[in-house]
């Protein structure tokens, strides 16, 4: 196993951005009150930490999984070489064949 630890995945970031930015799209376009606006920025802006920390918290905790997962495993070291055994020697039997 590689010992990179790569984090989130972009992939799945990129998507959760999309999603909370059309949403904050959305409702800007949708709200012409500048006050309602205003709220709903700071609803959204709210919704998109908390769901920052869940993410964080979700992602902290596969890592430990992963992590913990890993020292399970046996290592190299402790895994004994197993040497092929050789295949036995055929012994020739000498044969004497009388002379007539």
């Amino acid at each position: 196993m590689s010992d990179n630890k790569k984090g989130v995945n972009p992939l799945t970031s990129g998507v959760a951005g999309a999603i909370i930015g059309a949403a904050a799209a959305a409702a800007a376009v949708a709200l012409s009150d500048e006050n309602n606006k205003k709220k709903a920025e700071k609803v959204l802006g709210d919704m998109q930490k908390e769901g920052n920390k869940f993410f964080k918290e979700i992602s902290r905790i596969a890592m430990d999984l992963k992590d913990r997962g890993e020292k399970m495993l046996p290592s190299q070291k402790t895994i004994a070489p197993t040497k092929a055994k050789s295949a036995p020697k055929k012994v020739a039997k000498k044969t004497s064949k009388a002379k007539v």
